[in-house]
């Protein structure tokens, strides 16, 4: 994988991994061992060197609609729509120009490493503006197609196409969901609104993950949920996370209940391209960037939500924003407590 990169507006290791993805997937490809790793029974690829591709899709298409909600979620509460923002649409085009000029050279830098060395279509991309309503009758194709004819131009071609489409969505989505902020701090009281719809946000994004991301696909939903958990986050995040063996965990959470300390497991993360692009688009278009601190508030409302739509109750799990992007720190820095004190058990507020 090259090193470097040409300059692109946005950064390329927090913005565009997608490219790094597609350069890591086509060396698989060309060993014969695309469709094994991504579509086999016993995929085991290290999520901390390889960023996922068939689970970064899947990524994409979830955290498009990640972004959708954190705009669509406080219009609903102000009783406003899109449609009352007209300055919106034309920023949002503006901004996505910029996204698929950094895609554009890009792919000229890696299309000789990918099987075929295929063209990008910029015009068709850029009509994608949010999810196609058919991404998951495509997705389940492309999965078909990967396991009938592993070795097929055809099958590189389709997933390809999916990861851009993908990303692509997720990118307008993040610029519209930047621009509204904006537009909403100068007409409301956005903290307030934020604080209003954060629990209903890890709830619906919750949702959107469990019945139409794990539950749609082809793959048994376990299954897909651990490449995406081990794989998908990779292709948009530098992160770590301490480890706990089972039995070790197991026994610190009894020895909570017994009066220790609670088990935390930390989870720490170096790049958002949430983030980084929302901050992005916001100063391009004369906006204040420290806007995406509210980014960092749902985040936070989200993760707890997960930990409780994963977890069973006995465990009493709660999630803690020590550290943010959004803030100004140089991480985003999480602990899950499992095992805590039932008084303060609850959401802690960001």
């Amino acid at each position: 994988m090259p090193e470097t990169f040409p300059p692109t507006r946005l950064d390329v290791r927090r913005v565009h991994r997608w490219a790094i993805a597609l350069q890591r997937a086509a060396v698989l490809f060309r060993q014969g061992r695309f469709a094994e790793a991504y579509f086999g029974p016993s995929e085991q690829l290290d999520a901390d060197r390889f960023p996922g591709f068939q689970p970064a899709v899947l990524y994409w298409v979830a955290t498009a609609e990640r972004e959708r909600l954190t705009y669509a979620l406080p219009l609903e509460a102000l009783g406003l729509t899109l449609r009352d923002f007209p300055s919106v649409l034309a920023g949002v085009a503006r901004r996505q120009a910029d996204f698929l000029e950094d895609c554009r050279q890009l792919w000229d830098h890696i299309r000789l490493d990918l099987p075929g060395a295929p063209t990008l279509d910029l015009a068709a991309l850029g009509e994608v503006m949010e999810l196609p309503a058919d991404w998951l009758a495509r997705f389940n194709a492309a999965t078909d197609l990967a396991r009938r004819q592993p070795a097929a131009a055809e099958t590189w071609a389709a997933w390809c196409e999916l990861a851009l489409v993908a990303r692509a969505a997720q990118s307008a989505e993040t610029i519209r969901a930047a621009l509204m902020l904006a537009e909403l701090d100068a007409r409301t009281d956005l903290p307030a609104v934020i604080d209003q719809v954060r629990l209903d946000f890890g709830r619906r994004l919750n949702e959107f993950f469990i019945v139409n991301v794990l539950g749609g696909v082809t793959d048994a939903p376990r299954a897909v949920g651990e490449r995406l958990g081990r794989n998908g986050v990779f292709a948009e995040h530098d992160l770590s996370k301490t480890h706990v063996q089972p039995l070790a965990g197991l026994l610190t959470v009894v020895g909570s209940w017994l009066g220790g300390p609670p088990l935390v497991i930390e989870t720490a993360i170096r790049t958002c391209s949430f983030q980084e692009q929302t901050q992005a688009a916001l100063a391009a278009e004369g906006k204040s960037p420290a806007l995406g601190r509210h980014l960092c508030t749902l985040c936070a409302a989200f993760d707890q939500a997960t930990l409780d739509a994963v977890l069973p109750r006995w465990l009493r799990p709660r999630s803690r924003l020590q550290a943010a992007l959004g803030w100004g720190d140089a991480a985003c820095r999480f602990t899950a407590e499992l095992g805590a004190p039932a008084k303060s058990a609850a959401s802690e507020e960001v």
